[in-house]
This record gives structure tokens, sequence and C-alpha cells, in this order.
């Protein structure tokens, strides 16, 4: 069978931005002092949030794209009227005749004036509407677009599919990056790379102040944001891949690494769509969930992820760092 990819659906990091990733941070702990002020709330807040989305972004709805469906309904156009909200605030305009009260009060100028400002806010809100429905419009025709290369497991047509549906935008904000092979028209496998360790958070933000988050919960931290990370993307291509199973392979870039060579898998799980329907996901911690999915995954709590060994000629074949020739 013949092999496709990579198909990028979010690029991977370049080398300079990794070394500059890694100055930026090492600067940054640098110049913390032991008396600095104590973090406000917005502090806290962003800290918790941090959190939240690296261990819990695997907490989603699971919904697949009905492809019959699409293809059913063809071409569409917005189906919301320009001016929807407007039209009644225009006639009302335009039918308004001064009472005498209004004429001997004085009141007219005032009441047209009101009334205009409502047109005026109606015409921001049919805005907003139409420019809702014409995005929503332009998505399905896109998705429509694509749908013939999706069944034919395309792997370019699966990616461009999660990037008009926001699977890339979603995860582009915990991940170095994304891409997608596919063997033949039954195999396909997502590859994700990892924050490196470097990079997650290694003090919290309290009321308190702040304190060091110790080893062994940073690399808990660790992986419980590589469990959430691997089932949110087999989430988010079995939404879109009419396909019964995905497998995801999770790398992380070894310390001082540079290179496509330097990054490992860390985690390798097959995530069926079956498992995905049952499973209520917004419930569930991340790492006991792909544990029980019969991950392959080497942890300690001493020291994090370790890089794993994958025996499969095929995934090795499709997703080994390509190396300079010699």
């Amino acid at each position: 069978m013949t092999a496709q990819g990579p198909a990028h659906i979010i690029a991977a990091m370049s080398r300079i931005d990794r070394v500059a990733g890694r100055g930026i941070r090492e600067r940054d702990r640098r110049l913390r002092t032991a008396d600095r002020r104590r973090p406000s709330r917005r502090d806290i807040e962003a800290h918790d949030a941090l959190i939240e989305r690296l261990t819990k972004v695997h907490q989603v709805g699971f919904e697949r794209i009905d492809w019959d469906k699409l293809e059913a309904e063809g071409p569409v156009v917005p189906t919301v009227a320009r001016d929807a909200v407007s039209a009644v605030a225009r006639q009302k305009l335009a039918n308004y005749r001064p009472s005498l009260i209004d004429s001997l009060l004085g009141l007219e100028r005032e009441k047209r004036r009101e009334l205009t400002n409502k047109v005026v806010e109606a015409a921001r809100a049919d805005a907003e509407l139409y420019g809702r429905a014409q995005a929503q419009a332009a998505a399905h025709n896109r998705m429509l677009a694509l749908a013939a290369d999706v069944r034919a497991m395309q792997a370019e047509a699966i990616a461009a599919v999660l990037k008009a549906n926001g699977a890339a935008a979603a995860l582009k904000e915990v991940v170095e990056g994304f891409r997608l092979y596919a063997e033949g028209k039954s195999r396909l496998i997502g590859q994700v790379d990892l924050w490196e360790h470097d990079a997650l958070p290694d003090e919290a933000a309290t009321s308190a102040g702040y304190t060091p988050i110790v080893d062994a919960d940073r690399n808990q931290l660790q992986l419980d944001y590589a469990s959430a990370v691997a089932l949110r993307a087999a989430v988010e291509v079995l939404q879109a891949a009419p396909i019964p199973e995905v497998e995801i392979v999770v790398r992380v870039c070894r310390p001082g690494g540079l290179a496509d060579a330097d990054i490992e898998p860390v985690l390798h799980v097959k995530v069926s769509a079956a498992a995905l329907a049952k499973l209520q996901l917004r419930k569930l911690d991340a790492a006991p969930t792909v544990v029980a999915l019969g991950a392959q995954v080497d942890w300690k709590p001493s020291r994090g992820l370790a890089p794993i060994r994958i025996d499969d000629p095929g995934l090795m074949r499709l997703t080994a760092p390509r190396t300079a020739a010699a």
C-alpha cells in the first residue's frame, strides 16, 4: 500500500522557535526573585486556566460528521437575511408620525433620534448574524468540496477538514505540531508533538504566593497532558474521518534536541470511534482513560515520560523522523 503524509494540521516547531522559546523561559526563570509581589487574581486565574487547558483539552463531546447528509444537502447559502433584525427597526422609523403631544412638547427630534439609534444597533446585529451564517455556509461548502477525498482517505483532505472545523485552532494552543499519515483506506495515524518538558509550568500561582511544583507533580502533569492531547487528537480525527479507528503517536523533543530526529515517541494508543461514543469524556481524567484503552507508554513519577519502542514496521516507517543523508 502507498503511504500518504505527512499532511500537516499544525506545522511543526522550527529550530529557531525552539531555541528562542528555551531562551525566553530560561531568562524568565533567572529574573524571578524571592521577594516578588504575590500573584494577582488575574495571574492565579491564568495559571489555573493553563493547567486546565493542558490536562482537560480532551473533555469535549464526540459527534461524527454525517458525510451522507452533508453531500445530500449540497452547496448552501447563508440562511439569514442581511436585514433580519434591522428591517423592523427601519420600518418603525419610516412609519413614525409625531403625535400632537410630541409636537406640543417638542419631542419629535428626540424620538427620531431614538428610533435612528435602534436602527444602527439593529444593523450591527444584522452584520454579526449574517457574518456567522456566512461563515457556517462557507465551512459547509468547504467540507462538501473535500467529501470525496475524505471518503477516499486522502490525508491532505482530512487535514483540511480539521483546519476548517476548528480542530487545528483548538489544539494549536497546547501542542507544537500535529500531522496525519494514511496507509491505504483503513489505517490513519495522527502524530502529535508535545511541548517540551521544560515548557511545562514549574511553579503554581496561588493566593499564598508562587509555589515551586515538585518534580513528581510536574511529571504527573506531563503524563496527564500527553494523555489529554492524545484523546483530543483522536476525537478530532474520528469526527472527520469515516474510519472505525485511529492511531495516535505522541512525541516530545528530548532535552537539548533541535532536529526532528530528536523528537521521540512517548505514547502510542489506538482509539476507536465506538469507544469514544460510549465514553463520557467530559467527566473522565485523561491518563486512566488512555491506559484503559491499552496505550503503550513508559512513565514514572521520578522521571516522567520516557521514549518507547514501537515495533510495528508500518508505524515505524510512517512516523520515523527523517534524518539528513550522510
